[in-house]
């Protein structure tokens, strides 16, 4: 699936055919591992960390895991907890360069969106909830552990990477002279996506994110599903639907079956059985 949402970026920025890494995170295909904290379990239903990384080099996936987060701990907060009394930005969808950078007071191996503090557009939500276009200069790629704290935050706008699998990142796109981390170098493109991410969970950001919704989450994008991406239980109950006599076309239901499923979709189908069932 990775490959998909890649080529539908490429496809709008031929450019990033020509870069030598590519890096996609891709929220809503993650695992959701981890636990989020009490003031974010809302936005994270499902758990903590929902999107894919993938590392693409000169087009190839060489890397690739669910263990990543594009979204602050606590997305939109209002009150702007742990985040020095700035509004929380979430990062907008879009494609940024990625460079080198030591981050934090420990000057730990991360990577910065932007060089030296290169503004990036945001969503931020005021104490009076109303959703406001920002810019943010902070933006970073850095580790995190499974879960959450109640009492500071991994991401407050940060796209974090649990801290084994951060650590072969490192190892493929880091820069080191002399046994030191090098900052400010030019790794590659990171590619932010969040088109995949599951209905429940939208539902819940659009009433979050309000007229702005778009502007993080481009989940109105189509990314066409190959067969290999399809898990086999989605094929099994479309199979079991035909084998029991469902008024639904089997061609046109196979090449969605790993797409969001539309409500006047789900609405036709429901009536063209209740009559099918009528004429029984």
């Amino acid at each position: 699936m990775l490959e998909k949402i890649l080529d539908s970026w490429i496809k709008k920025y031929p450019e990033l055919a020509q870069e030598e890494y590519n890096i996609l995170l891709a929220e809503g295909l993650g695992d959701y591992k981890g636990k989020p904290n009490s003031y974010g379990k809302e936005l994270h239903k499902l758990g903590r960390m929902g999107a894919e990384l993938g590392i693409f080099k000169n087009g190839i996936l060489i890397y690739s895991t669910k263990n990543v987060s594009t979204l602050p701990d606590i997305p939109m907060d209002v009150k702007a907890r742990f985040n020095h009394g700035s509004q929380t930005p979430t990062l907008c969808t879009g494609v940024y360069p990625l460079y080198t950078k030591l981050h934090g007071s420990k000057r730990e191996e991360a990577f910065e969106l932007g060089k030296g503090a290169e503004i990036v557009p945001v969503i931020r939500n005021s104490k009076q909830y109303i959703e406001y276009e920002s810019i943010s200069s902070g933006i970073n790629l850095h580790h995190r552990s499974m879960n959450d704290s109640e009492t500071w935050a991994w991401s407050t706008g940060c796209q974090t990477v649990l801290e084994e699998d951060f650590k072969q990142i490192l190892k493929i796109l880091g820069k080191w002279k002399n046994g030191k981390y090098i900052q400010g170098v030019y790794v590659g493109k990171i590619i932010i996506d969040r088109s995949q991410i599951p209905y429940t969970l939208q539902e819940r950001y659009k009433k979050r994110y309000g007229k702005f919704y778009s502007n993080c989450f481009n989940t109105n994008d189509t990314v066409i599903n190959t067969s290999k991406d399809i898990p086999k239980w989605y094929k099994d109950g479309l199979d079991g639907l035909i084998t029991d006599g469902a008024n639904i076309s089997y061609e046109y239901w196979e090449k969605k079956l790993g797409n969001n499923l539309k409500v006047g979709e789900f609405m036709a189908i429901l009536h063209k059985n209740n009559n099918r069932k009528k004429q029984a």
